[in-house]
């Protein structure tokens, strides 16, 4: 299995903060790349401090906040978290308003792709995109939203949050173990001490005894709250094409040939949930996160494809919000194309849920 072209630039800068290339040249990249981390955790200490003494201030939205975060850059599963829990919380009859940046976004006040799947799957939440989420969170609770969900909130301290969740992906919690740039953490493991709760992700592609290390190791560092642990079952197959839709059992993908093409922050984790349900994945195509697809694109994924004799394109959700009016027009061209959906089950679920707080109404805070 190979990666794609499309960005040559993050392989290889992912590759080597991983310590995955030797050499001399590579070792002194890292140490470069280690001074300038420096600055980096000086910022972040003055920053933490400023909001500690109260320089810095925060806003306090007019109904409950839930922040869904992460310690490092890239995908540890946030989407499909946020759409389990706003499915969660309006089964409890709120009214669910979901602020984010948009990050990808033509605009600042567009949907993204992950905000566009968000609404396909979650129709009756409101959506509040853009970069001032104190803004948006009065938006959407002008809307009727009794409860706000603040998604990639952790390091956005200026909007109060009654619920902080921290995600950490179990096959890769500590960023390489280095702040950015030498590494992937965005703040040291020390600042979990302010999550109110932090969800081990993609615990199915890691056994019971890592997941019991990763939890001491948690412990060791200063954290003291709950600690959950979340897998992500595929829950559905569906052909997209200019006919429409198709949904195929799960089944379909057992010793199939297919070629991988994804814009997510975790290809790996993509391409391991593909290898358990029995595909042979013949090549993955990696472009960046939050990739937007040209009809280019398409027609180059479908010629590798072809090359390597698979007739099948394995896709995620993700990408499929952003691929289906491409898919949609009509062409000449011998692939199908299979979208992939997971779901989220967080353990243990009574814990999980009752840690959410209670969602009221504008008229009823005023």
């Amino acid at each position: 299995m190979s990666a794609s072209k499309e960005s040559p630039v993050e392989e290889w800068y992912l590759a080597l903060v991983r310590g995955e290339r030797r050499g001399l040249v590579a070792a002194l990249l890292r140490g470069i790349l280690w001074l300038c981390s420096w600055p980096f955790r000086l910022v972040i200490a003055v920053r933490a401090l400023c909001f500690r003494l109260g320089v810095f201030g925060t806003t306090r939205a007019f109904v409950p906040v839930i922040s869904i975060g992460n310690l490092t850059t890239g995908g540890t599963g946030k989407t499909p978290l946020v759409i389990a829990l706003c499915r969660g919380l309006e089964a409890r009859g709120e009214r669910v308003g979901v602020l984010a940046r948009g990050y990808g976004a033509p605009r600042d006040g567009d949907l993204n792709d992950e905000l566009r799947l968000i609404q396909r799957e979650v129709p009756d939440a409101i959506l509040a995109p853009g970069k001032n989420r104190a803004v948006r969170a009065g938006q959407a609770t002008g809307k009727g939203a009794t409860i706000l969900v603040l998604d990639d909130g952790f390091q956005h301290r200026r909007l109060g949050r009654d619920l902080d969740v921290v995600l950490l992906d179990a096959t890769s919690p500590w960023g390489g173990g280095h702040l950015l740039p030498r590494g992937l953490l965005r703040e040291p493991p020390s600042a979990l001490r302010r999550a109110d709760a932090v969800v081990l992700t993609r615990a199915e592609l890691s056994s019971p005894s890592q997941l019991a290390a990763l939890e001491e190791t948690l412990r060791a560092k200063g954290y003291r709250g709950p600690v959950f642990r979340m897998t992500l079952n595929p829950s559905r197959l569906v052909a997209i094409g200019p006919q429409g839709s198709e949904e195929r059992p799960l089944e379909t993908l057992r010793d199939l040939p297919v070629v991988l093409a994804c814009g997510i922050g975790n290809p790996r984790a993509f391409a391991a949930t593909a290898a358990s349900l029995g595909a042979r994945t013949n090549l993955i195509e990696a472009f960046a996160d939050h990739h937007a697809y040209t009809p280019a694109d398409l027609h180059a994924i479908e010629d590798l494809a072809i090359r390597r004799a698979v007739e099948h394109v394995l896709i995620t959700d993700k990408d499929a919000v952003k691929l289906a009016s491409l898919l949609a027009v009509p062409r000449d061209s011998a692939c199908t194309w299979l979208c992939l959906s997971v779901e989220a089950t967080i353990e243990p679920r009574e814990a999980w849920e009752a840690l959410w707080p209670a969602g009221r109404r504008m008229e009823q805070a005023s």
